[in-house]
């Protein structure tokens, strides 16, 4: 590998990306202030689609945390030098997403102050309580093995059974499918596919977030690396992406051979649906620009595109999931027709909240390379 890490002459992030993710982090507060100060009539919730936008962005970077994390216990686990460079960038990545997904979840409930009715009134069959829950393990998992890595000098060996803590955490991501995939009145959750799916979509976020991140940093000076270092997170986010675009398929497949009145509902529904278009012509031109650059040595902005793509499919995929799911019941309700729901259009306010908290992910990660050197010497 000929990439070499620069600590003493590595430079600063250019203090303009900086003071952009800070001035659409500071939009978003003027916009929670007014969803806040003029109540939830400033958003597209409602009693029928009490989730939305919100919700869809808690449910990403919850995937990205998850699947940063399994990326970042890989090479320690298992032994693989050549992931092993971003290792602590993939578990600062879950450390930002974890403090973004959670303040997701604190302006969907609308007033702060009824967070904590969360603990106060949990019940197992709550998705809350385990998303809470989720969250809060993360948070612990994933700062106690930055640190350790932080420490680490030379050999990983004292890190393995950390590592392993960290790879199952990662994979409890799925828990949170299956409060979704159990929901026998939502046509488009109920489905034993979710649970692969989430997984899927976490380690493809965190593959593309990678990409991303050390492809910016490398004019700042913060690494040198050529296009083929990044080979190995390309192949391993195309593939994902690729069994992710195979599970819509599949999905589409089943509901169509059923017949029932729901699933030809549904399709129809997902047809007409311009984000799911999104999500298939997005995830299919990251997927082929992903396979190509590693065999045509594709350049720095192939790279942005094809990461930039694949992370737009994911999360056109998070509001197609959370739209849909509103869109067709698989329950009557006697004396009462209420009709497909949907998903309704982010209002103004929702989506600048919803930008805020990139920016504010954003923010988060450019101070951390100011101030941490995130991103290892390679081994092997």
């Amino acid at each position: 590998m000929n990439s070499s890490i620069a600590q003493s002459r590595r430079k600063p992030v250019n203090p303009l990306w900086i003071a952009a993710a800070a001035v659409v982090t500071v939009a978003g507060v003027v916009a929670w202030v007014v969803q806040l100060t003029q109540g939830m009539s400033t958003v597209s919730l409602s009693n029928l689609t009490p989730w939305g936008t919100y919700i869809a962005g808690f449910i990403f970077f919850m995937g990205l945390s998850a699947g940063s994390l399994v990326l970042s216990s890989l090479p320690v686990l298992f032994d693989l030098p050549r992931f092993r460079p971003y290792a602590k960038l993939g578990a600062y990545i879950a450390l930002a997403s974890l403090i973004v997904g959670g303040l997701y979840i604190m302006v969907d409930i609308g007033k702060p102050d009824r967070l904590w009715r969360i603990v106060r009134y949990a019940h197992l069959g709550s998705p809350m309580l385990w998303d809470l829950l989720l969250t809060v393990a993360y948070l612990i998992v994933s700062t106690v093995y930055l640190r350790r890595l932080m420490q680490a000098k030379g050999d990983d060996k004292g890190l393995k059974p950390l590592a392993l803590i960290v790879f199952l955490a990662g994979l409890a991501d799925g828990l949170t499918a299956f409060v979704f995939a159990t929901q026998i009145g939502r046509e488009y959750w109920y489905s034993a596919v979710q649970p692969i799916a989430f997984f899927v979509a976490a380690v493809a976020s965190a593959g593309a977030t990678i990409l991303l991140v050390m492809t910016f940093l490398k004019p700042s000076g913060y690494v040198h690396l050529e296009c083929c270092d990044l080979n190995p997170i390309s192949l391993l986010t195309a593939s994902m992406l690729g069994l992710s675009l195979l599970l819509i398929v599949s999905e589409m497949v089943t509901l169509a051979f059923s017949r029932s009145a729901s699933a030809t509902e549904l399709i129809d529904l997902m047809i007409a649906s311009p984000v799911f278009w999104v999500e298939i012509v997005s995830g299919v031109a990251a997927l082929l620009l992903l396979l190509i650059a590693p065999l045509r040595g594709g350049g720095t902005a192939q790279t942005v595109t094809s990461a930039g793509l694949a992370l737009v499919h994911l999360a056109a995929k998070r509001l197609t999931f959370v739209g849909m799911g509103f869109a067709v019941e698989n329950i009557d309700y006697a004396g009462v027709n209420i009709g497909s729901v949907g998903a309704a259009m982010p209002t103004l306010v929702e989506f600048g909240v919803a930008l805020g908290l990139l920016g504010l992910f954003i923010l988060l990660l450019t101070v951390g390379f100011n101030s941490f050197q995130l991103v290892d010497e390679p081994r092997g």
